[in-house]
């Protein structure tokens, strides 16, 4: 396993802003078409639904291949809705991951290992 300074994360936060916007654009027509389901179930057009599903399915499959990329890079994709990253790392001599949040202009923040979004802790201050 890969494991991160702060610095090569930092590098990565701009493929993983164009990584999200993508997953985002297929996010929100995937909420649409399965709106559109919802409909066709209702109105019972078989055909339409049947239409709806598989293009829902491929949307889906869409996010899933994003989300591959983000692990393709030896990063951890935690989550889409907030879209979440942990970066595996060593940090004062212990297993640890560097937490980033879409949004977030720099790696700031870190957890152990067994915690998870709501145990971020600051990182420690840089030498510079």
């Amino acid at each position: 396993m890969k494991r991160f300074t702060v610095e090569e994360a930092e590098a990565l936060i701009p493929e993983l802003e164009r990584i999200f916007a993508a997953i985002g654009e297929l996010a929100a027509q995937a909420e649409a078409k399965a709106a559109s389901l919802q409909r066709r179930d209702e109105e019972s057009d078989a055909v339409a639904a049947a239409i709806d599903r598989s293009q829902l399915q491929f949307l889906a499959r869409g996010i899933q291949e994003r989300l591959q990329e983000i692990s393709a890079l030896g990063a951890v994709p935690k989550g889409v809705e907030p879209a979440l990253v942990d970066f595996p790392a060593r940090l004062a001599g212990r297993d640890v991951y560097l937490c980033w949040k879409l949004g977030e202009r720099a790696i700031a923040h870190y957890h152990g290992v067994e915690d998870g979004f709501a145990g971020r802790k600051p990182l420690p201050r840089r030498k510079p």
